[in-house]
Protein backbone atom coordinates (compact mmCIF):
# COMPACT_ATOMS: atom_id res chain seq x y z
CA UNK A 1 0.00 0.00 0.00
CA UNK A 2 1.31 3.44 -0.96
CA UNK A 3 1.47 6.02 1.80
CA UNK A 4 -0.82 8.87 0.70
CA UNK A 5 1.31 11.42 2.57
CA UNK A 6 4.26 10.57 0.33
CA UNK A 7 2.31 11.94 -2.66
CA UNK A 8 2.61 15.41 -1.11
CA UNK A 9 6.41 15.31 -1.46
CA UNK A 10 5.89 16.12 -5.17
CA UNK A 11 3.46 19.00 -4.54
CA UNK A 12 4.28 22.71 -4.64
CA UNK A 13 1.88 24.87 -2.62
CA UNK A 14 0.88 28.51 -2.63
CA UNK A 15 -0.25 29.39 0.89
CA UNK A 16 -1.85 32.77 1.69
CA UNK A 17 -2.57 33.79 5.28
CA UNK A 18 -2.49 37.23 6.87
CA UNK A 19 -2.23 36.13 10.51
CA UNK A 20 1.52 35.93 11.17
CA UNK A 21 1.58 33.24 13.88
CA UNK A 22 -0.78 30.93 12.01
CA UNK A 23 1.13 31.52 8.76
CA UNK A 24 4.44 30.60 10.36
CA UNK A 25 3.15 27.48 12.13
CA UNK A 26 1.31 26.22 9.06
CA UNK A 27 4.31 26.93 6.83
CA UNK A 28 6.52 24.83 9.12
CA UNK A 29 4.02 21.97 8.91
CA UNK A 30 3.77 22.25 5.12
CA UNK A 31 7.56 22.22 4.80
CA UNK A 32 7.58 18.76 6.33
CA UNK A 33 5.13 17.32 3.82
CA UNK A 34 5.52 19.19 0.52
CA UNK A 35 8.25 19.77 -2.05
CA UNK A 36 8.06 23.57 -2.09
CA UNK A 37 5.94 26.32 -0.57
CA UNK A 38 5.28 29.88 -1.68
CA UNK A 39 3.90 31.90 1.22
CA UNK A 40 1.95 35.15 0.94
CA UNK A 41 0.81 37.59 3.64
CA UNK A 42 -2.31 38.67 1.72
CA UNK A 43 -4.25 37.94 -1.45
CA UNK A 44 -2.39 40.50 -3.57
CA UNK A 45 0.95 38.95 -2.64
CA UNK A 46 -0.53 35.51 -3.33
CA UNK A 47 -1.72 36.60 -6.76
CA UNK A 48 1.71 38.00 -7.60
CA UNK A 49 3.40 34.77 -6.48
CA UNK A 50 0.95 32.75 -8.55
CA UNK A 51 1.62 34.82 -11.67
CA UNK A 52 5.36 34.40 -11.18
CA UNK A 53 5.34 30.66 -10.37
CA UNK A 54 2.10 29.36 -11.87
CA UNK A 55 3.88 26.60 -13.80
CA UNK A 56 5.19 25.19 -10.51
CA UNK A 57 2.15 25.55 -8.22
CA UNK A 58 -0.01 22.46 -7.80
CA UNK A 59 -2.22 23.48 -4.89
CA UNK A 60 -3.45 26.74 -3.34
CA UNK A 61 -4.40 27.06 0.32
CA UNK A 62 -5.80 30.44 1.29
CA UNK A 63 -7.44 32.29 4.10
CA UNK A 64 -10.66 34.00 3.03
CA UNK A 65 -10.57 37.20 5.10
CA UNK A 66 -7.33 39.04 4.35
CA UNK A 67 -6.41 42.68 3.79
CA UNK A 68 -5.63 44.23 0.40
CA UNK A 69 -7.16 41.33 -1.58
CA UNK A 70 -9.20 38.60 0.14
CA UNK A 71 -8.75 34.92 -0.62
CA UNK A 72 -11.92 34.59 -2.71
CA UNK A 73 -11.00 37.52 -4.93
CA UNK A 74 -7.46 36.17 -5.24
CA UNK A 75 -8.83 32.85 -6.49
CA UNK A 76 -11.18 34.62 -8.92
CA UNK A 77 -8.21 36.51 -10.38
CA UNK A 78 -6.17 33.31 -10.64
CA UNK A 79 -9.01 31.55 -12.46
CA UNK A 80 -8.99 34.30 -15.11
Amino acid sequence: MINNISILKNITILYAEDEKDLREVTHQILKGFTKKQYVAQNGQEGLELFKKYENEIDLIITDVNMPILNGLDMVKEIKK
